[in-house]
């Protein structure tokens, strides 16, 4: 599990700004393998340590994970990205960015985004430099996504340390003792 958080922080992160198809399909691919293992071992985890808990335990771990990502996840990103590219425009583009931001509602609150209908008000040129700027910082709003799987390694690292403080990782028994 930290391995696959520790290539899950260098996938995203080259992802962020990859820009050649093979570079692309590379740190994809990196990423894509971390995401392989997160699941099945994570719920193999679960499953050794909290037999007790059953097919329920498993499936509310499995809950939780999807949730969190698909609720709060997916929106951050979002809001990562209209946050970095609102940010930039404010700072290379400052006589346009009251212009063309506006005040928008997130699941956590309010933020400033990107008003793409007020784009067609500015010139050619300011159109062109929005248009880089979003796809710059809209890419590169990926590398900040890289605290979750960061957060994850730290606490896998922690699970690492307690196992290895129990005397390393082994399944619990119900029923019975466990055979080395």
């Amino acid at each position: 599990l930290a391995l696959c958080s520790a290539l899950a922080i260098v996938g995203l992160y080259l992802l962020s700004f990859a820009t050649a198809v093979g570079f692309i399909f590379f740190a994809a691919t990196i990423y894509g393998v971390s995401k392989t293992y997160f699941w099945p071992t994570m719920l193999g985890v679960v499953a050794e340590q909290t037999p007790k808990g059953g097919a329920l335990t498993l499936n509310a771990i499995a809950g939780i994970g999807m949730l969190s990502v698909g609720i709060l996840g997916g929106p951050f990103i979002g809001y990562l990205q209209e946050s970095s590219v609102t940010s930039a425009i404010q700072v290379e583009l400052p006589a346009a960015y009251e212009q063309v931001t506006q005040e928008s509602d997130y699941l956590l609150g309010k933020y400033t985004a990107l008003n793409s209908n007020a784009l067609a008000d500015l010139t050619e040129e300011d159109q062109v430099q929005v248009t880089n700027i979003q796809e710059r910082e809209t890419q590169g709003a990926l590398a900040k996504m890289c605290m979750f799987p960061a957060f994850m390694l730290i606490c896998y690292i922690g699970l690492i340390l307690y196992f290895k403080g129990q005397g390393g990782y082994k399944p619990k028994v119900l029923g019975g003792t466990h055979s080395d």
